[in-house]
């Protein structure tokens, strides 16, 4: 039996803006650590974010260069999950009424005009960063509160080649428009992939497997042609898939499992 891939994938990118999503205080890369913080973006009680003007220009920028409906409302919800970077113990995120809405992108793929619709484009803020030397971990939260675009796709791509074009095209509208500068070395743009496998011909999707971990597009590439076959051969073999989380080992060439796949109600919205 023939099987197929589907490959839906979320782009992160932090916005070009001076200062956070919700503060004054500074976005910039490379400063001592948890310099860049305040009572705002360390989640104190009793602040009162005010939303950055410029961010959500550059949210209607991004909407309009992806072809998408910039909608007239839009709400921020608070998406609660507990980990060490996340200060708040939650995300401001959009849930139902994201900044924009539909949208596509266009791209050269093997010398044909190929395109991956967008089901959204939302505006949330970014978490802070883990560091790990010996026994020990260090969070910085600099990067906490930096405004982050979500550009979510369909699930229209089929192939590891599919997603490395969709994603070089995206980068390349985005930092045309200057919306962001996209530079992944510093963390500006990450991806989780969702992907699953059925058979040729079959309506119904596969369990849904997100990938993360991966710090480049090629290795998003690698990863992709890493976990489909892995997929294809779980059920060729009789195994069965599971929804679930894993990480992307780019020295080892695989893919580990880190977690069942939470789903919307985990995040208490």
């Amino acid at each position: 039996m023939e099987y197929e891939a589907v490959i839906g994938l979320e782009t992160h990118v932090q916005l070009k803006t001076r200062t956070k999503m919700w503060c004054g205080c500074a976005n910039e890369f490379g400063a001592e650590p948890n310099s860049n913080v305040c009572p705002v973006c360390l989640g104190f009680p009793g602040v009162l974010p005010v939303a950055n003007a410029e961010a959500l220009r550059l949210t209607a920028l991004a909407g309009f260069l992806l072809n998408c409906e910039v909608t007239g409302f839009a709400k921020w919800d608070r998406k609660s999950y507990f980990y060490p970077d996340n200060p708040k113990n939650y995300q401001i995120t959009q849930l139902d009424f994201p900044s924009t809405i539909g949208g596509r992108v266009d791209f050269e793929l093997n010398g044909d005009l190929s395109q991956v619709c967008i089901t959204r484009a939302h505006l949330e803020e970014d978490v802070g960063k883990s560091f790990h030397f010996g026994d020990c971990s260090g969070l910085d939260f600099n990067r906490a509160g930096v405004p982050l675009l979500e550009i979510v796709s369909e699930p229209d791509i089929n192939s590891a080649e599919m997603a490395y074009e969709y994603l070089n095209a995206l980068k390349r509208i985005l930092e045309y428009g200057g919306v962001s500068d996209c530079n992944m070395e510093k963390g500006q743009v990450r991806c989780d992939v969702n992907v699953s496998v059925r058979p040729v011909g079959e309506i119904e999707l596969g369990a849904k497997i997100e990938i993360k971990n991966m710090n480049s597009f090629s290795g998003v590439r690698r990863a992709l042609q890493h976990e489909i076959p892995r997929q294809i051969d779980v059920i060729q073999n009789g195994g069965t898939l599971v929804q679930e989380t894993r990480r992307w080992n780019d020295d080892a060439g695989i893919t580990d499992s880190m977690r069942t796949k939470e789903d919307a109600h985990d995040y208490r919205y």
